[in-house]
């Protein structure tokens, strides 16, 4: 009886061999770069490309995505905590409130029978004229102990905010007293921390103690868009039994009220860190293939001399080049980014290392012959 013949196997081609060869052998050499450009399809050359500008983009999107809004208030919240806690205590007193819907923050009234349980449209002028229309000092904080106002409240419409918020810095008082800073012979001046509410935004600058200097603010472009729709008022007061009186609320609870009014700061950045790490990343990607594709171009130029053996190359093969070459640098760039991140070595260092690489191929496997 005949023997069935085994079919054979097909092993990997020898043209794919050699690609993948010079692919891992043109990391280090950059013969292997210049061999396997040339004799491996245009597409090998395009995913080096794409592999090679987006890798360095990781550590910049890694760093991009831990943006925070709370940033700005750190383990010392420079008395944020408690100012915050006796504001929310008053205006649960008082039974007012503010609250996100559909991206506009809304003034609740719960003291006044005509427009309880309604939401306050903050244009309409004739059911509460004042919440998100005066320009002055919507509520403050001032210390028993010391005599100052640690904490300005202000409500505003959004019409000429950032004038406004110029305006009110310049309001500055003598340490020991809520008197009016004139440049006065002897006296230190001081800022309370400031937070200010407009419909569609929100603003906090904190300042140190007894001094001008400013200690942390929130980034621009905050929006209520992905607020909880729960009151900020009620979500500082938490299950807390009032009966029991300012002080012991502001003793129980200023945790839970920074810790509510840093999530509060977290929300409201979320549509501009998105905006911004997006955009980030976008030009990032450009410069970087803008870089790389600036790089295939001096090989060619570097390469028309009479004397040179590889003046024979066009320019699409000396992009390919130098897109194969981009593998390696993008590789120690990424590394370095991440050890150096936040500063202009990290970011730069995909750029130095390609052009390092790319020149040092150019004059080392493309240079001329000597005579």
């Amino acid at each position: 009886m005949a023997k069935k013949l085994k079919k054979a196997r097909k092993g990997m081609s020898p043209k794919a061999k050699f690609t993948l060869v010079n692919a891992f052998k043109g990391l280090i050499s950059n013969q292997a770069v210049i061999d396997g450009s040339r004799a491996s399809a245009w597409w090998v050359a395009a995913i080096f490309l794409v592999f090679s500008t987006i890798i360095p983009v990781l550590p910049t999107l890694g760093q991009l995505s831990k943006l925070n809004g709370a940033s700005f208030i750190s383990a010392y919240s420079y008395g944020l905590d408690q100012e915050l806690a006796h504001f929310a205590f008053k205006a649960k007193t008082d039974g007012y409130d503010f609250r996100a819907e559909g991206g506009i923050l809304h003034y609740y009234d719960v003291a006044h029978p005509e427009i309880d349980k309604e939401f306050v449209d903050p244009t309409d002028e004739v059911k509460h004229p004042d919440y998100f229309n005066n320009y002055e000092c919507e509520w403050y904080y001032l210390n028993s102990t010391t005599g100052q106002i640690d904490l300005k409240m202000y409500f505003w419409v959004d019409a000429n905010l950032q004038a406004n918020i110029n305006k009110i810095l310049t309001q500055k008082y003598i340490v020991g007293g809520t008197s009016h800073y004139i440049g006065e012979v002897d006296t230190k001046p001081y800022l309370p921390d400031i937070v200010i509410l407009t419909p569609t935004t929100m603003a906090v600058s904190l300042f140190k103690e007894d001094t001008d200097a400013i200690a942390g603010t929130t980034n621009g472009g905050l929006d209520w868009l992905n607020t909880s729709s729960v009151g900020l008022v009620e979500r500082m007061i938490g299950d807390f039994d009032m009966s029991k009186g300012e002080n012991a609320f502001v003793h129980e609870r200023s945790l839970n009220v920074i810790n509510e009014f840093k999530g509060l700061c977290y929300e409201t950045y979320l549509t501009q860190k998105t905006k911004t790490k997006w955009t980030n990343v976008g030009i990032y990607f450009g410069i970087y293939v803008g870089v790389v594709l600036f790089l295939g171009l001096m090989v060619f130029i570097l390469t028309r001399g009479k004397r040179n053996p590889y003046n024979f190359l066009n320019i699409w093969e000396c992009q390919k080049i130098s897109w194969w070459a981009a593998a390696s640098p993008a590789i120690i760039g990424s590394l370095l980014s991440l050890i150096f991140s936040g500063n202009a070595i990290g970011q730069m260092a995909f750029i130095l290392v390609v052009s390092l690489r790319v020149m040092w191929l150019s004059m080392k496997q493309l240079r001329p012959v000597i005579q």
